[in-house]
């Protein structure tokens, strides 16, 4: 997807063509008739391609300006036009990297900002920073005695012991960005040397009895503060820079000239000395106080009169030009990234080696024990890994599967197995019961056919008054009928009558299961599907819960950066009143200087949140619509009210922020 930095060159290349195609028309000119140096120009034209998201690097930049100074600066060409759109090719590639270097060097600078706002404040991460930096300190402690050693005419032991002696050469050793700082600038440099004073120990001690701190972690706190605060004001300068160049870009656009040469030789010099003024612009870091001195503001009005100061007839041949871009082209890494780089490596965040040293041995440590623990208990270790497989597999196949696989077959009525009583126990019991009573009535009663069959209807009723009354007979003379009598009898068939009435009670009992036979099946494998269930959605929610975290910690700097947008958006549109950066006397280079800073933290602090998207997930089109809205921050068609409502839509939309 295409950045601001893309859309805007892609602008100017857009009017660059425009103007050479009205120019071609007017003058009728005959592509046949061009010569060889015409040909080269004419394919370095077409090479250096706008189209796309990538800019043509300041390497493909130098190799065609190289060749053009070596093979062909003294050939003639057929008509200045093209020579002149060769160099507005050139220096818009030029433009476009420097702006893009320009933007993307700020990122950097403002995650160092954030590593130090998250260190400043808490004790527990200041006491942290202060162990991972105390190798370093120490070692350059060491070093610069044995520097002062070494210069030193007195004894070596006498000399240690005046320097170990001094709390102020320890302290400035051990914390050399506490010394005030001197500014001079040097000869063609960014930087201004920094020149060191003795350390004040006294205002330390002052602020630990203040606030009740120990000494060390009073001066740890002041150092993260003054890193801060230093890097704030490189972003501040960066800023400006960016917007001297969103304010001051080539305008290839004739405007009434009749001249399309003239005015491409205009606009080139104009832009080549804006590049030059940024590379030449000196960093100043320190106290307001400081970056007053002597020093000038980076802004479209102090731009003027430089340039107005720098008018030169020397410009006006396309080979100058060409040699002044190249020149730009081979000078700007060695300057402008160099001096970037030391400030960096000065207050931007520590080497890795720096930062991980303690976790790295810690980790060595415990891994030692680990292992050795490890290999002791190796074997409980294993069969303790064994018995969990063992207990996983058997839970899965007995208490999931099997489970499973009943709930099929009984759906399939494969499994008949859950019955109490089988129909042909219950039929033959009755047959039994009825052949017994029939019997006993056919030997003792004495009935007839109708009367045997009439009992037998009433004996599969359940009907057994026939038999109870005999047997109230027989036991009124119990010890005498059991010999003699019939009570014995009577009594077994009353025994086989109770077991066909249990028979019966069982085979509605049967009926009563086999209906829920499915419900049962279904409550035995409930719990065990329970549990997986649980354990599935547990997991499945721990991997989600990451990428929702990852979400929501790229959220809290997504959040800062729009309240920083926010902010300045709203201080923009009463910029008179009052802004952030203004300066006590309100002049008109106050005023540029304000206006140049607001356009380029804006540019900044979008920059930074399409740099925050690209660690959105891309499911759902979740980056590409976010980026959309960032898209819309960075439109300059879009007043200032419009851009604040598009925050509140990212606020209200995005749960992230």
């Amino acid at each position: 997807m295409p950045t601001f930095v893309n859309e805007q060159v892609k602008k100017l290349d857009s009017s660059l063509s425009n103007q050479f195609k009205l120019d071609i028309d007017a003058k009728s000119l005959d592509k046949s008739n061009f010569t060889e140096k015409d040909q080269f120009l004419f394919q370095a034209t077409q090479a250096l391609d706008f189209s796309n998201n990538t800019l043509p690097t300041f390497e493909k930049v130098q190799e065609y300006l190289e060749n053009y100074q070596t093979t062909y600066k003294g050939a003639r060409a057929s008509s200045p036009e093209i020579e002149w759109l060769f160099v507005a090719k050139c220096t818009i590639a030029i433009y476009g990297q420097v702006f893009s270097n320009v933007l993307n060097s700020t990122l950097p600078i403002s995650e160092t900002i954030d590593y130090w706002n998250d260190i400043h404040g808490n004790t527990l991460y200041e006491i942290y920073y202060a162990l991972q930096i105390a190798p370093s300190r120490i070692c350059s402690l060491l070093k610069n005695t044995a520097e002062n050693i070494h210069g030193s005419s007195s004894t070596a032991m006498q000399h240690v012991k005046s320097l170990f002696s001094s709390t102020d050469y320890l302290l400035s050793q051990l914390f050399p960005i506490h010394t005030n700082l001197s500014s001079k600038p040097t000869n063609n440099n960014f930087l201004y040397n920094n020149k060191k004073e003795p350390f004040n120990a006294l205002n330390f001690f002052t602020l630990s009895s203040f606030h009740n701190r120990p000494l060390l972690l009073e001066v740890i706190r002041h150092e993260v503060a003054l890193k801060k605060t230093l890097l704030q004001q490189l972003r501040s300068q960066q800023a400006a820079i960016l917007g001297v160049l969103l304010l001051t870009p080539p305008q290839f656009n004739q405007g009434g000239q009749a001249d399309f040469a003239n005015s491409m030789a205009t606009q080139t010099k104009s832009c080549i000395k804006t590049i030059k003024y940024i590379m030449e612009s000196p960093i100043i870091l320190g106290s307001s106080q400081q970056q007053e001195e002597g020093t000038h503001q980076m802004n479209v009005h102090d731009l003027q009169k430089h340039l107005e100061s720098m008018s030169d007839p020397h410009y006006n041949s396309v080979s100058d030009a060409t040699a002044e871009l190249y020149n730009v082209v081979k000078t700007w890494s060695s300057t402008y990234h160099r001096n970037l780089q030391s400030v960096q490596s000065a207050y931007g965040i520590p080497s890795a080696v720096t930062r991980y040293w303690i976790p790295t041995v810690v980790s060595y440590f415990v891994g030692n024990w680990a292992i050795r623990y490890g290999l002791e208990r190796k074997e409980d270790i294993i069969h303790c890994v064994q018995e969990l497989g063992k207990t996983a597999h058997d839970f899965i196949l007995n208490w999931v599967w099997k489970p499973v696989l009943k709930v099929y077959e009984t759906i399939r009525l494969k499994d008949q197995r859950l019955s109490l009583l089988s129909k042909q126990g219950l039929q033959s019991d009755l047959d039994s019961l009825e052949r017994m009573m029939i019997g006993f009535a056919k030997d003792n009663l004495h009935l007839s056919e109708l009367e045997l069959n009439r009992l037998s209807s009433d004996i599969r009723e359940g009907n057994m008054s026939v038999l109870l009354k005999e047997y109230e007979k027989e036991i009124k003379n119990p010890l005498k009928n059991v010999i003699t009598g019939d009570l014995l009898q009577t009594m077994l068939i009353q025994v086989q009558k109770t077991k066909v009435d249990v028979d019966l009670a069982m085979s509605a009992l049967d009926k009563l299961l086999k209906s829920n036979e499915l419900n049962f099946a279904f409550l035995a494998v409930a719990p065990s599907m329970l549990l997986t269930w649980a354990s599935v959605s547990w997991l499945k929610n721990t991997f989600q819960g990451r990428s929702q975290q990852k979400m929501k910690k790229t959220g809290l700097p997504m959040r800062e950066t729009l309240r920083r947008i926010e902010r300045q958006l709203i201080y923009n549109n009463n910029q008179n009143e009052f802004n952030e950066w203004a300066l006590e006397d309100n002049t008109t280079n106050n005023a540029h200087q304000i206006e140049c800073e607001t356009q380029g933290i804006l540019l900044c602090e979008v920059h930074l949140l399409r740099a925050y998207a690209s660690s959105l997930p891309l499911q759902n089109s979740t980056r590409a619509r976010f980026v959309e809205d960032v898209r819309d921050l960075e439109n300059p068609n879009l007043t200032s009210e419009q851009k604040i409502q598009t925050i509140a839509r990212m606020h209200r939309f995005w749960s992230f922020l």
